[in-house]
């Protein structure tokens, strides 16, 4: 039986996932890094170093932060604190997955949800049917 935190990691794990993929990612990416400030906060995950990103921003290359929870990595912006005192890691190898998660996306936003206290907001529309044309509302 995982523990509830191996829980938490499998829902971050299905949301980071489908966010890539999604029209408007903004709450998806939210609820993934309120649930990983609150497992770092708890001490159920770990950062392990900074690395620079495969998708530099304005022709600028910027550094990711490097989180472990149970074995699943993930990666969030660092703070200035992550800058002076982790260590640079180099360059983004790809992660090969061997983690085998059966979980369906209203579930892990469900469960995140729960853990972290965020909840959508009812009034903020997608940000793709506020710049769709008229035409198609």
């Amino acid at each position: 039986m995982p523990t509830a935190s191996k829980k938490i990691a499998e829902a971050i794990f299905i949301v980071n996932r489908h966010s890539k993929a999604a029209i408007d990612p903004r709450y998806l990416y939210q609820l993934k890094k309120a649930a990983i400030e609150k497992l770092l906060h708890e001490g159920h995950a770990k950062k392990l170093g900074l690395q620079f990103s495969n998708n530099p921003k304005k022709s600028y290359q910027h550094s990711n932060l490097l989180i472990d929870c149970h074995g699943f990595l993930f990666h969030l912006p660092p703070q200035k604190k992550d800058m002076k005192d982790l260590p640079h890691l180099g360059t983004m190898q790809p992660i090969k997955t061997t983690n085998q998660v059966r979980m369906s996306l209203s579930h892990a936003k469900t469960t995140l949800e729960n853990y972290t206290g965020v909840k959508p907001d009812p009034l903020k529309k997608s940000a793709f049917y506020e710049n769709a044309s008229p035409y198609f509302r």
